[in-house]
């Protein structure tokens, strides 16, 4: 007799919904096959689906959404895999290891898309640093649809945001190549529109400092200080056009100022949004320029008033 590995979620005496149904052996959603971790849940609808034929296999109520988590714990057993500008890094911290997570989703949804939308999958792939940034400002941000955590799918975030900034979009027969429907999409690109006004009020260089800093290991109060000082002196001019790189440059000069232990130029080559032979001109350039704001005017004699 077969045993249903996933009666918890859908039930003792479900039936594939395949056409035609399959054998429970080979069901992914009744039985643990190898490459499938049973059905996959869309944390926004609250929808669990079959990853083999994506048919719908059970909605939750709303009180039932917190189930079950795979999405940062599979993608990263082991960081074999990841090597950061010629440098592989030994001791990922949690952000490293979530961007990677996102990284590596990028890479796959750009394997899939280019035979079907070379446009969408072209932007990714050039953008994919800068998508990963905003993505995990919303994750951060706990915005609906974006909230971090086991069993919530990162691909539906990341082709919603891709599709919101660049306009291109996914047809629904192009999204089911993929693995996705496109009510996991639409639902998300309205909380993205929800979110468009408060968008340009946000500095976007502060949050270069935050998620730059959080990749290194900072903590929220080290970088909050951080942030203040810039704020305290902005604007500060330098020659290096890309942000991330002023941000980490910024982040490693207030780092040795206050001697604070493990801000290195290593660890911040390591962030994959910066550029690591532009930030010894970054870091020099801001040194350059903030002595100079503190030289004395030349030329000018001091007059005591009786």
């Amino acid at each position: 007799m077969d045993t249903n590995q996933y009666e918890s979620i859908v039930g003792r005496y479900f039936n594939c919904k395949n056409d035609p149904p399959l054998p429970a052996r080979s069901c992914p959603v009744k039985t643990k096959l190898p490459g499938y971790s049973g059905p996959v849940l869309d944390d926004f609808t609250g929808e669990w689906s079959c990853p083999l034929c994506l048919e719908i296999v059970k909605v939750d109520n709303d009180e039932d959404s917190e189930m079950y988590d795979d999405d940062e714990d599979e993608a990263f057993d082991n960081d074999e895999d990841f090597t950061a500008e010629g440098d592989r890094i030994q001791d990922q911290t949690d952000e490293m290891k979530i961007r990677v997570t996102r990284l590596r989703t990028i890479e796959d949804l750009v394997v899939k898309l280019l035979p079907i939308n070379e446009r969408f999958a072209t932007y990714l792939s050039l953008n994919q640093y800068s998508i990963v940034d905003t993505l995990r400002i919303l994750e951060e941000a706990a915005e609906v649809g974006f909230v971090i955590g086991t069993g919530k799918p990162v691909a539906p975030k990341i082709v919603a945001l891709t599709t919101y900034e660049s306009g291109i979009s996914l047809t629904p027969t192009q999204l089911r190549m993929i693995g996705l429907r496109e009510a996991s999409i639409t639902q998300r690109l309205r909380v993205l529109k929800s979110l468009q006004p408060n968008d340009s009020a946000a500095n976007p260089f502060i949050q270069k400092i935050h998620f730059i800093g959080k990749s290194i290991g900072l903590s929220s109060v080290v970088l909050d200080i951080i942030v203040e000082q810039y704020e305290e002196v902005a604007p500060v001019p330098n020659r290096e056009p890309d942000e991330s790189t002023r941000a980490a440059a910024w982040i490693f000069i207030k780092g040795k100022e206050a001697k604070l232990k493990g801000i290195t130029k290593k660890k911040l080559r390591s962030v994959p949004s910066v550029k690591s032979n532009a930030l010894d001109r970054a870091v020099e350039s801001y040194k350059t320029n903030l002595q100079n704001r503190i030289k004395p005017v030349e030329g000018v004699a001091t007059i005591d008033v009786d």
